[in-house]
């Protein structure tokens, strides 16, 4: 029987350890008494952890490239309430060898599910153009199959596979029903959300991490949904050009601010609208992952949560008597 394999999520401050992580970065930093040390993130489905190369640091730097999948063997310790594993070894694994599902977790919730939820809240815009478009664009086969597995993001939110069909749906779920309550368009409310990460899916791709693809670090995905809603959008008759207009202002203003990388703020109240609950859902989700990471470790609080810029109160047992 095969040992068994040592999650991130296990590890424990004393032990060595000798297992396969993905690096997910890596920089070369100086020691104040001179010489330089490595100060890496290594991870697997279950989390990530620091990693910290003292010894033979510039053969180590060649392999511990980010994006490669190493076999480490070192100590894990503990400092400043944060685990870490000293290196003393490394190899790169060859890419026959590497079993990605070990690096990448998905969804908690199946996708089928998912995908049967994303195409009910298509069927359930009452605008016929819009719904029509929904259609045009859900149905082509390279997005479906991009779309069912796509990731959110590299990092901040949604960050696995699937991640980015819970975060749509999730998302547009919450927003029709404010935009209900709101008295506001539903129709662009919903068809704005369930477009308004489409450029995800060609600007992440999946293997043992979330890497961008080219198209991904030279346009980025707003641009890329932006120019095919726009194609699919002009292969239609008749499309209203209010709605085109409406419907296009919320895919380039969901970001909110110039400083996030919006090309436009929200100048309508759809727009903002699903810029504010694209926000919310992001973040109840990353405080969430934050509280369930690294299992039932019975501390209060969770390790720095950077996308929150906070660290996040697990809440304490009741105390007895």
């Amino acid at each position: 029987m095969s040992e068994a394999r040592r999650w991130i999520r296990d590890l424990s401050p004393g032990t060595d350890v000798e297992e396969t992580y993905v690096v997910r970065s890596l920089d070369v930093r100086q020691r104040r008494g001179g010489g330089n040390y490595l100060a890496l993130t290594l991870a697997d489905r279950t989390g990530q952890v620091a990693g910290l190369v003292w010894e033979d640091v510039d053969r180590l730097a060649k392999i511990l490239k980010p994006g490669s999948v190493v076999r480490v063997r070192g100590q894990v310790q503990r400092y400043n309430q944060r685990l870490q594993i000293v290196i003393r070894s490394a190899r790169v694994v060859p890419p026959e060898e590497v079993d990605e599902s070990l690096f990448v977790r998905s969804s908690s919730v199946d996708p089928e599910r998912l995908w049967a939820r994303l195409m009910e809240l298509v069927e359930g815009v009452e605008d016929e153009r819009l719904r029509q478009l929904l259609f045009r664009i859900f149905a082509d086969p390279e997005v479906e199959q991009r779309f069912r597995v796509a990731p959110a993001a590299r990092s901040m939110h949604h960050a696995y596979r699937s991640g980015l069909l819970e975060h749509t749906v999730s998302m547009a779920t919450a927003a029709r029903m404010l935009a209900g309550h709101y008295g506001l368009d539903g129709s662009l409310v919903v068809a704005g959300s369930l477009l308004h990460d489409l450029g995800k899916i060609w600007e992440l791709e999946i293997g043992a991490g979330i890497e961008y693809t080219d198209d991904g670090r030279l346009l980025g995905h707003l641009p890329l949904e932006v120019l095919w809603v726009d194609r699919r959008i002009s292969e239609m008759e008749d499309f209203p050009a209010e709605t085109r207009r409406n419907l296009l202002h919320i895919l380039l203003a969901h970001h909110g601010e110039y400083a996030y990388g919006s090309p436009r703020r929200p100048k309508t109240p759809e727009a903002l609208l699903v810029h504010m609950v694209d926000n919310l859902d992001a973040k109840v989700a990353g405080m969430l992952d934050a509280i369930h990471s690294g299992g039932d470790t019975g501390e209060a609080w969770t390790a720095y949560v950077p996308m929150l810029e906070r660290y996040v109160y697990r809440r304490r047992p009741d105390e007895e008597g």
